[in-house]
């Protein structure tokens, strides 16, 4: 499952990798974390929701993930997407990559991050400090909520 609804716990997730095999020598980590920007007109980000069309998103997430094990040599791909409500500070996108060699791992993520806001129908809500509500335009070929 990708995408998920609870907190992102980062250390968690990196005790339970098995690294006892000793065939990964690099393990690469992006965290997207939402951030507390600041608005033209004095507002901030106080939180962001996620929404998303999970059946969807979901396919289109695994057919990434198969991609990039078919293109790259990557040994375990994890990636979270939190959907509801995220707060400043909170993880909201984590993709780890577990390969043999650094230049594959980082060639491998950057294809994952790309292609998961290109094509997964998952769509933001800035929640602003004055309670407006702006929904954000997405990088895919989805029209903006």
């Amino acid at each position: 499952m990708y995408l998920v609804k609870e907190k992102i716990n980062l250390g968690e997730i990196l005790e339970n990798i098995d690294f006892s095999s000793g065939k990964d020598g690099s393990i690469i980590v992006f965290t997207g974390v939402v951030r507390r920007d600041r608005k033209r007109n004095g507002t901030f980000v106080k939180k962001i929701f996620y929404d998303a069309y999970e059946p969807m998103a979901e396919k289109e997430i695994q057919k990434i993930v198969d991609e990039a094990k078919r293109n790259f040599k990557v040994d375990e791909i994890i990636v979270k997407h939190r959907i509801g409500y995220v707060d400043v500070g909170e993880i909201s996108f984590l993709v780890i990559v577990l390969s043999p060699h650094r230049e594959e791992g980082f060639n491998a993520i950057k294809f994952i991050i790309d292609e998961v806001k290109r094509k997964a129908p998952i769509w933001k809500k800035e929640i602003l400090s004055n309670g407006e509500e702006i929904w954000k335009q997405t990088n895919n070929n989805n029209n903006e909520q």
